[in-house]
Order: C-alpha cells, then sequence, then structure tokens
C-alpha cells in the first residue's frame, strides 16, 4: 500500500488545493454563473417532474412543456399589465427621487437629522459624473452577458444533467464516484425542495405586499407587490431592499402613511418567519437562521451581487454535500467502525 502520510504527498495535494483556491477566486464570476445555471437546472427539472409522474412523458418532453407554459405565462402577463407596469416603473424612477428629497428636508429640521444629512453628502462628495456613468454602463453590459450566460447554461444542464454529471465524476478515483453521485442526487433533491418552498414564499409575499400597499392607497401597490416577491428570494437583504421603496412613496404622501406603510412590512416580515416559512420546512430543506445570514455576507465577499443572490442555495447544496461526504461518511463512518456500531456495513443478521 502508499504511504498516505508521506511528507511529500502531503504538501502536493496543500499546494494543488491552494491553486485551486486561486483558480476559483480569479474566475468567481464564472464559478457563481455556472451555479446560477445549477439552480435555474433544478428550478425548471423541480417544475417538470410532477408533469413526468403525472403525464408519464419524459424528462425532455417535460422540460419543453414546462418552457413553453413559462413563456406563455410571461407573454400573457406581458400582454395584461405590461403597459401597467411600465408606467409604474417610469413613475417608480421618478417618484423615489422626490420622496428622497422630502425625507431629507425633514431629516434637515433636527440636528440629529442634519448630522446625518451632512456625513451623507459628505460620503458621496468628488464623485466623477462620467466615469460613474461610463462604470455603470460597463456593469450593466456584464450583467446582461452573465444573464444570457446562465439562461442558455440552465437550459443545457437542464436537457441533459447526467452528461455533465458523469463527465465530473470521472475526474474522481473509481471507487469514489458511487458514493459521491449518491451525495450530488440527494443535493439535488434538497435543492429542488428548496427552490420550490421558495417560489411559494415568493408568490405569498409579493400577493401579500401589492394588497397591503393597496389598502393603504401607497403608490404603485402592484409594482411593490411584483417587487417584493422577486426580492424575497434573497433572504435578510432582499426583505431590506423591497421594503425601502414602499416606504419612500408612502413618505411622498405624508409621514404618517410611511410609519403604516412600514408597519405593514414587518407585519408581512412576521407572517412570513412565523407562518410561511415554518409551513413550508415541514417537507422543504431547513436551513438555520445563523447560516443562512453567514452564508449571503460570505456570499458577497466572495462574489458580490450575485453571491448574495444565490449564497442561500449555495448554502443548501453544500450542507447536503457536506452531511453525506463529510459527516456520515468520515465522522460517523469512522465512530461507527471504532465501535462496531452503525458505520460497520454489514447484511441484516449477521455481527452478533
Amino acid at each position: 500500500m502508499p504511504d498516505t502520510h508521506n511528507p511529500i504527498r502531503i504538501i502536493l495535494v496543500t499546494l494543488a488545493l491552494l491553486a485551486l483556491a486561486v483558480i476559483t477566486w480569479r474566475i468567481s464570476d464564472v464559478v457563481i454563473v455556472t451555479f446560477g445555471a445549477v439552480v435555474g437546472a433544478a428550478t425548471i427539472r423541480a417544475l417538470a417532474d410532477p408533469l413526468s409522474r403525472v403525464f408519464h412523458l419524459s424528462d425532455r418532453w417535460a422540460i419543453s412543456l414546462v418552457l413553453l407554459t413559462l413563456v406563455a405565462m410571461f407573454s400573457a402577463a406581458v400582454w395584461l399589465f405590461g403597459g401597467q407596469m411600465i408606467g409604474q416603473a417610469e413613475q417608480l424612477r421618478s417618484s423615489v427621487p422626490d420622496a428622497w428629497n422630502k425625507l431629507l428636508a425633514a431629516l434637515n429640521e433636527s440636528q440629529l437629522g442634519r448630522a446625518l444629512v451632512e456625513s451623507l453628502r459628505q460620503s458621496s462628495t468628488g464623485s466623477q459624473t462620467l466615469a460613474n456613468v461610463g462604470i455603470a454602463t460597463g456593469v450593466l453590459a456584464a450583467a446582461v452577458l452573465d444573464v444570457l450566460l446562465l439562461v442558455f447554461l440552465s437550459l443545457y444542464l437542464a436537457y441533459d444533467p447526467d452528461e455533465y454529471v458523469d463527465g465530473c465524476l470521472r475526474l474522481l478515483p473509481p471507487p469514489r464516484r458511487a458514493q459521491v453521485k449518491r451525495a450530488l442526487v440527494d443535493a439535488g433533491a434538497a435543492l429542488r425542495s428548496w427552490l420550490l418552498a421558495q417560489l411559494i414564499a415568493m408568490a405569498i409575499i409579493g400577493v401579500l405586499v401589492g394588497l397591503a400597499m393597496a389598502l393603504l392607497r401607497v403608490p404603485l401597490a402592484l409594482l411593490l407587490g411584483c417587487i417584493a416577491g422577486l426580492l424575497e428570494f434573497v433572504p435578510v437583504a432582499g426583505a431590506v431592499a423591497f421594503t425601502i421603496p414602499g416606504v419612500l412613496l408612502a413618505f411622498a404622501k405624508g409621514p404618517a402613511l410611511a410609519l403604516y406603510a412600514l408597519i405593514a412590512y414587518v407585519v408581512v416580515q412576521q407572517i412570513e418567519s412565523n407562518v410561511i416559512i415554518p409551513l413550508l420546512q415541514r417537507w422543504a430543506v431547513r436551513l438555520p437562521p445563523g447560516i443562512t445570514l453567514t452564508s449571503v455576507v460570505v456570499g458577497g465577499v466572495l462574489f458580490g451581487v450575485m453571491g448574495v443572490v444565490f449564497a442561500t442555495p449555495l448554502a443548501v447544496v453544500v450542507m447536503a454535500l457536506v452531511k453525506h461526504l463529510y459527516v456520515e461518511d468520515t465522522l460517523e463512518g469512522q465512530n461507527g467502525a471504532a465501535a462496531g456500531g452503525p458505520g460497520v456495513a454489514m447484511p441484516k443478521g449477521e455481527g452478533g
């Protein structure tokens, strides 16, 4: 047997891992977009699997039916609400700066508010408008390319995932391939269940926010509901992000309405935390809040905005892989082997 404790081998493995980490860091944009494509493919297959089971369709036909349905639903939504949404988006673009100016004027009426406004102005001084416009244009172009790449990769992965999984497994030693494949299958199942739960939560939150803003007569209630539903995909940061425009638009109508809108957002978020999420977690993956928050922060630091968006599904996959490949195989397997317990693979009826 080869000496697995050979210092030279350990040094080479360590250097290889460091090189892999450096390469991953340098191509972090490609890595996070690729994982986003995995999430997209998992979403498509999660929607296609029930159709395949109920109507006895092949995977390709079920996926094609899902894509056609999504395109039809999107086209119908654009035809029914497209003009209204574009008008509301234009109103939002012009209304938010006015609401922000009113908020600054209200803050200037107090000494503490004036100090806060002054600090904001100092932090924004020295900016170069042309440079900022150029940077924003470059970022927008890169975002569009990333989205296109994500969409096409999602389609390729959704239609033929086994080809890519088997190709990756060939990089591993043959004895480990079956175990890693089982771990990947379980991680994919965990990701699909989390995605379905998240899509349901997004729809519910969007409807609740839209209804609450409409009842309070906050402008652009339909658009605010759509924004809330989309940003609900991002835990913690998304809730803060979709609250700000609603409160600002309400403040443009008066401080009292802004307070009511803020209370409505807090109530919706409490319903989400105490009712919607616990119900969904009965059959979906449960991710502890501490891990969720940590994953969002780490994803933002490592991968930027895309890292924040896909931090939670990445955490779901990592937790599933760690559970199967390290906790159950290495830790519990070694403990079971040492004690002659469950970690030892024995046929039933043997061993004593």
